[in-house]
């Protein structure tokens, strides 16, 4: 922002001067910005000015660094409706909404401003005063109540923009300094005001250029994270894809097991039995369960089997996918340029599904909430449409449970046993239904290796109540409930297929 001495303050006032004086305020309000994260600038102000022949805007700023007041004809920007409005906020539009602009100054030497306005009171005329430092390091806005003749006398402060929590450092009255040491040899930059609405398109244009630097800072960090995140994924999918194509072949195992059925081979010690191999003519050690009958060990293998090569397929499809997800943010990360590319910018807030104007409708909170990792694990969606994140391992457990979660998502885990976590995002106001729990359930049962259970206990809670032990890779909960799960085959078959569909 363009930062006026007090020469050019001074000039300024004088260019607007004819302008506003003996207008009207029709309204104060936080100017919306739309390009900006948040909406709106703490610190900036508008005040909409009226008289029988024109309308104008002024607006006044004490952002640190960047203070600024400025006038325009018109009507000016549309008052954000997401702002939070302070006690100074409302303080000045309970005293100058409606009230008549009597007078605007700068102090000599100084890069001080003070308005001066009349309001008719019960029984006598109030005049009220807003004072704007815009000296760049300390900018302060004071409304205050007095005389403006006096004001060696100090004007009673009503309101400040700065909160001072130091009860010793507050003031009670405003006293205006007389005069200043200020550098006479300075120069004016003529260009700001060659107009009386000069300054304040240079304000626009620069307000234009920082929502942009901003909108810039906050999405390099976003696709940072991302591609980091992108990165832990391609790393642990081929850490799948190469466990998993270490598995025995299991399909072997089977076949040679089933061709035995007719002649026993009695079992070893070592939990194995010793069958000959007519294609290679070698003996092959096939590993067996002792608690498991012959059939119901070549069952066991040919699962094993269907699971191996469905763990590979899943391995290889996650890492196309997340090597295709780092691409195209690698892409969107280097379009991004300090220069305004403002196309270039919303193009990557797409690609984060990131919203271009700022969220009316959420809280502070819920936006905060809003800002965190996205997953790009295993998600389905219930047969009531919810969503349900599933972690599958150790490091998407965590990351899921620890990171992704919010306080209150319901979290689900297999009761008494290591397994997979699931999170059902539980929007405010928002439950989930019987339905979605069961459909969750199965899913951790699932890819907890318990299809074959017939039936199994999944205890359920609130995120919030679940916590990290302590140096290790577990976690505790307590306000659990436990859903005592008959497996439906078909219900995991129903979710596992709307998943591949979606892929």
């Amino acid at each position: 922002m363009p930062t006026l001495n007090w020469k050019e303050i001074s000039f300024l006032v004088e260019t607007i001067r004819p302008e506003i004086e003996g207008c009207f305020v029709e309204r104060l309000i936080i100017p919306e910005r739309e390009k900006l994260p948040s909406g709106y600038f703490k610190g900036e102000w508008g005040m909409r000015l009226t008289s029988k022949k024109s309308e104008g805007f002024i607006l006044f700023s004490v952002q640190p660094r960047k203070p600024y007041l400025a006038w325009n004809h018109g009507k000016g920007p549309k008052a954000c409706a997401s702002a939070s409005h302070s006690a100074f906020d409302l303080t000045l539009s309970k005293n100058l909404k409606g009230s008549r602009l009597m007078s605007i100054e700068a102090l000599k030497e100084e890069r001080i401003i003070t308005l001066w306005f009349s309001q008719p009171g019960e029984n006598k005329i109030q005049q009220y005063g807003l004072i704007l430092s815009l000296i760049p390091a300390t900018p302060e806005a004071f409304l205050v109540e007095g005389d403006p003749t006096t004001p060696q006398e100090g004007w009673r402060i009503l309101a400040r923009s700065r909160t001072i929590r130091d009860e010793q450092k507050r003031q009670e009255f405003y006293l205006p300094p007389q005069g200043g040491k200020a550098p006479q040899n300075i120069e004016i930059r003529t260009q700001f005001f060659e107009k009386p609405n000069s300054f304040y398109s240079e304000i626009e244009k620069q307000i234009t250029s920082e929502c942009y630097s901003l909108r810039l800072q906050g999405l390099q960090k976003e696709l940072k994270q991302h591609m980091k995140q992108a990165q832990e994924r391609i790393a642990q999918s081929r850490t799948s894809l190469r466990e998993a194509t270490r598995e025995p072949d299991w399909q072997k195992f089977g076949d040679l097991l089933k061709s035995s059925l007719g002649v026993p081979q009695p079992l070893q010690p070592d939990s194995t039995r010793a069958i000959l191999d007519y294609e290679t003519g070698e003996t092959v050690k096939v590993p067996c369960d002792p608690k498991l009958s012959l059939k119901e060990q070549v069952a066991k293998f040919y699962q094993n089997q269907k699971r191996k090569l469905r763990r590979l397929q899943e391995a290889e499809l996650r890492l196309e996918r997340f090597n295709e997800t780092l691409e195209k943010l690698q892409s969107a990360f280097n379009t991004l340029t300090v220069e305004e590319n403002w196309e270039n910018l919303t193009s990557a807030e797409q690609l984060l599904q990131l919203p271009s104007t700022p969220p009316t409708a959420l809280s502070e909170k819920e936006k905060k909430a809003r800002k965190g990792l996205f997953w790009s694990g295993k998600s389905f969606t219930s047969c009531d449409g919810m969503t349900i994140h599933v972690g599958r391992n150790k490091d998407e457990n965590l990351e899921l449970t620890f990171k992704i979660a919010r306080g209150n998502d319901l979290w689900l885990h297999v009761r008494g046993r290591p397994g997979a976590h699931a999170v059902i995002p539980i929007q405010a106001g928002k439950s989930a239904s019987l339905e979605t729990l069961l459909d969750a359930a199965h899913l951790v049962i699932h890819y907890s290796g318990g299809e074959n259970w017939g039936k199994a206990e999944v205890d359920y809670t609130f995120k919030k109540y679940v916590k990290r032990i302590k140096n290790s890779t577990e976690a505790s909960y307590h306000h659990n409930k436990t859903l005592i799960i008959q497996i439906d085959q078909s219900r995991i078959k129903r979710l596992l297929d709307q998943h591949a569909k979606s892929l």
